[in-house]
């Protein structure tokens, strides 16, 4: 379930942490929401992947949880790190 944490109606999200942050979640129930590792969502975030590579089927899925809190996938920024 996401359950996000800011009333802030426009965040200003930058980094994949602050995303998932905003979103409620912990890396492992990203990582399962998005049908990828809790360890690979930590080395985006650490910035150990130069850039952040989803399939379509996990974009569908982020921008079903972008959805549950009220989010459109044109609130984020064209690069995320």
């Amino acid at each position: 379930m996401v359950e996000h944490q800011n009333s802030n109606s426009n965040p200003k999200l930058t980094t994949l942490k602050e995303l998932r942050e905003y979103l409620g979640l912990t890396q492992e129930e990203l990582g399962q929401a998005l049908g990828i590792t809790a360890s690979t969502i930590s080395r985006y975030e650490r910035g150990q992947h130069q850039r952040i590579k989803f399939t379509f089927s996990q974009i569908k899925r982020l921008q079903a949880l972008l959805e549950q809190a009220g989010l459109s996938i044109n609130d984020l920024p064209d690069d995320i790190n």
